[in-house]
């Protein structure tokens, strides 16, 4: 009777200390980071979601879902703020939408045609939609963007534009478009050129001392023009 006790007490101490631990991370945490509690604990605490664990990585918030070229989507799941909200699928201005925790980018993709649903998903924000309602997923983007970018499609496939794997008779692809374009502002940005390279000077035992070589011809000539005449 007494170990159930103590177990009871242990599992009832247990629980209090969570709670504290839960209540003392909503003014150091979130106050810290300026969100709300659902963006890192989405299941409620003390378990962390994507933000959570990419906070607890890296001590800050700063470049969560953000998509730089040529690095994997930082930013987590998608469904874990949208599953919360209707898809409204009227293209509207989203300048004024809040940054975080996975809007912190400028989109420059179409010149002002395109908006988020032109891409993703209404429905399931964790996955892409093509021009004929299909769903894919994020790893088949180059079937999205080839609705667009034909020719470019058509290059990646034959293995001409991108980078692949594997052997001939069974190529891979290395890395897909979002992996060295952003998919938010796709264009490269200008890249100053370096400077040329500067000649380096030559030895002097290479260089050919042309006048000194043709003096000698001119004397030998002189000699022998006077050798013949003396004889």
């Amino acid at each position: 009777m007494m170990e159930v006790r103590i177990a009871n007490g242990l599992v009832i101490l247990f629980i209090l200390l969570s709670a504290l631990a839960a209540v003392d991370a909503t003014p150091q945490f979130a106050e810290r980071t300026g969100e709300s509690c659902i963006v890192c604990h989405p299941g409620g605490p003390p378990e962390l979601g994507p933000a959570g664990e990419y906070y607890k990585k890296h001590g800050t918030l700063e470049g969560y879902g953000e998509l730089p070229a040529g690095e994997p989507e930082p930013g987590g799941r998608c469904n874990v703020c949208h599953a919360q909200f209707a898809p409204n699928p009227v293209p509207r201005d989203l300048s004024g939408a809040p940054t975080t925790p996975n809007h912190r980018f400028e989109l420059k993709h179409g010149d002002g045609r395109f908006w988020c649903l032109t891409c993703h998903n209404p429905v399931n924000r964790d996955t892409l939609r093509l021009f004929n309602g299909s769903e894919i997923p994020f790893e088949a983007s180059p079937l999205l963007c080839g609705q667009c970018h034909g020719p470019v499609y058509e290059d990646w496939k034959d293995r001409i534009h991108g980078r692949w794997v594997g052997n001939i008779s069974s190529p891979t692809p290395d890395v897909i478009c979002t992996d060295c374009h952003n998919p938010h502002d796709p264009a490269f940005k200008p890249i100053a050129p370096e400077k040329p390279p500067e000649k380096p000077p030559e030895p002097w035992d290479e260089v050919p001392n042309y006048p000194i070589y043709a003096f000698l011809v001119l004397a030998l000539s002189v000699l022998l023009a006077l050798y013949a005449a003396w004889r």
